[in-house]
């Protein structure tokens, strides 16, 4: 367990430094912003190792009994989710009226593994990320953060984002035992 809480400890932390605007602008001014990406990505990717790692060497110790229909829940929640999350990332409508698409997928991915496991490290790790979630929009919110703007919403990129989407989500689920140690 105590892998598991090191790496969400580390992913909370990097996804920290940018909320706190006087660090990002001197770290970007001491290594430039291409540096300061790549080392943000890196320590991002460790972070996640971290919790995959901690969250398959965790002991099962059961806190609840799940819903009895979580399961079912969750395979209908993931494609949502991993649709949020590839518009996220593209010029959409879907970003333009949600603002922050991937937030909002990562508390319905959170939520959709809460109801359908209920162990200590499900706990910690969906719990810690559903709380991650919502705490962060309104973060965002009062920085005054609000997603780039820069092109225009088209149709095409919903499109793209919902079938990227549902491409990645039966991937997920397809290749979820061999990835997590779970089948579907």
């Amino acid at each position: 367990m105590t892998l598991l809480v090191a790496g969400l400890a580390l992913f909370f932390a990097i996804h920290a430094v940018p909320s706190i605007a006087p660090l990002r602008a001197a770290l970007v001014a001491g290594m430039g912003q291409r540096s300061y990406r790549a080392v943000f990505s890196l320590i991002s990717l460790a972070s996640i190792a971290l919790i995959v790692w901690g969250f398959s060497e965790a002991p099962f110790e059961p806190v609840y009994i799940p819903a009895p229909w979580g399961r079912h829940a969750a395979m209908i929640a993931m494609p949502v989710s991993m649709v949020l999350f590839v518009a996220a990332n593209m010029p959409t409508h879907i970003r333009a009226v949600l603002r922050h698409p991937m937030l909002l997928g990562l508390l319905v991915w959170a939520l959709a593994h809460l109801a359908a496991n209920g162990d200590l490290a499900s706990v910690v790790l969906f719990g810690g990320f559903a709380a991650y979630a919502v705490l962060a929009p309104l973060s965002l919110e009062a920085r005054g953060k609000h997603p780039p703007a820069d092109k225009a919403p088209r149709l095409a990129m919903d499109a793209a984002a919902v079938v990227g989407g549902l491409i990645a989500a039966g991937l997920v689920m397809h290749f979820h035992g061999v990835l997590f140690g779970m089948p579907v």
